[in-house]
């Protein structure tokens, strides 16, 4: 194995470590809102301090045994919060899995101090730790992503977490097979080959976390950008969206679908009599009721003002139809609490199914208002 210069192997880890602190940084302060991302600052910061202690072990010529355990000290909690910032990331919180995490802390410095003069024994306890947070740090980024454009954006951190894990492995096996080269500081060639591919690796992961961040804020906005501030439904933009869509696909397999519209009677007296705020609350409690409403492979948006849509797939009957619209009203229609008072909701619904009441967007659109206003028309002619 090829012998590396120490000091231009310390040369070029601090110009790294100063890089990357420079970027975690910022990474955090963009995307500090995110889950996760103050994890791999922390997590990021004890690694580098723990690398760059073994370069000044050397250098000051340290008690023996001190660097090692200030080294491991560091590490183990530092690939630790990786970790745990990555399951966070992803979504995967657990408070019991945090306390048990933070219970290892005494567990690593203890085992670090006891192990600091016996090379071995001390990297077969770092590694194991150190090779397992990885792995799952590796597979929390790739495991149940929501689309192939989540993966691909994650697929960087990733393969770094991986390549972490296996120079890792390679020394923990060194260590297994009582290897002399394993103890040897870094004077030793496996280490400062160690110490070289790790920090390349954990650029590349650095890298890969900007990414993912960017990709995560990119989604978002686009989300923002299609969702209805008030009630977090689909705004009118992603529902023409989505009606075209369904549009081309029950083209390609000759399904049919239904188009309901739905109009809060009475909407304006709510704003009147007790104020925008109530009709805020009223508009928010419907979005509720019109979720729990929907099956899973239907779709529900507000179009605006007090106008609701939903498409329902797999409906290719007028009985199929108007069981659809009687649920939907069922769910929708009855008290609801709202600041000031209570309101008994009644509602409008307008269905079409499509292709028979139109092969457009804007036809299906058009025939299901006509068709609320008639159901609207009924309602008041009952009164």
């Amino acid at each position: 194995m090829i012998q590396l210069d120490i000091a231009t192997l310390t040369l070029t880890f601090v110009s790294l470590a100063l890089t990357t602190v420079i970027v975690l940084f910022l990474i955090w302060r963009i995307n500090r809102n995110m889950p996760g991302v103050v994890f791999w600052l922390i997590g990021g910061l004890l690694l580098l301090t723990s690398t760059l202690s073994l370069f000044l072990g050397v250098e000051l010529d340290f008690p023996e045994g001190l660097s090692p355990f200030i080294s491991n000290s560091l590490s183990l909690p530092g690939n630790m919060l990786l970790m745990e910032g990555t399951l966070r990331f992803r979504g995967f919180a657990s408070r019991r899995r945090w306390v048990f995490l933070l219970a290892l802390i005494p567990v690593f410095l203890l085992a670090s101090w006891i192990n600091r003069y016996d090379a071995a024994a001390r990297y077969i306890f770092h590694d194991s730790f150190a090779m397992t947070f990885q792995l799952i740090t590796a597979a929390a980024f790739v495991w149940r992503t929501r689309d192939r454009d989540e993966l691909y954006a994650n697929i960087l951190a990733a393969v770094g977490s991986a390549l972490m894990a296996g120079s890792v492995s390679v020394r923990l096996l060194m260590a297994l097979g009582n290897s002399d080269q394993v103890s040897g500081g870094t004077g030793s060639t496996v280490t400062q080959w160690y110490l070289f591919t790790g920090t390349n690796f954990y650029v590349m992961w650095m890298f890969g976390i900007s990414v993912a961040c960017y990709f995560r804020s990119r989604q978002q906005v686009m989300q923002l950008a299609r969702e209805d501030s008030l009630t977090g439904l689909p705004n009118r933009r992603c529902i023409d969206e989505r009606l075209l869509q369904t549009l081309a696909e029950c083209k390609r397999s000759k399904e049919a679908f239904a188009v309901l519209m739905a109009d809060i009677n009475d909407f304006k007296l709510v704003n009147d009599r007790f104020g925008h705020s109530a009709g805020d609350r009223l508009l928010h409690g419907i979005a509720e009721r019109l979720r729990d409403a929907v099956r899973e492979a239907d779709f529900a948006g507000r179009l605006g003002g007090d106008e609701f849509l939903v498409i329902a797939r797999h409906v290719d009957s007028t009985e199929a139809l108007e069981q659809v619209v009687s649920r939907l009203r069922t769910s929708l229609e009855g008290p609801l609490d709202i600041p000031g008072g209570s309101f008994n909701v009644r509602v409008s619904i307008g269905a079409v199914i499509s292709p028979g009441g139109g092969d457009t967007a804007d036809r299906l659109l058009g025939a299901a208002d006509a068709e609320m206003y008639r159901d609207k028309a009924r309602i008041r002619a009952m009164k």
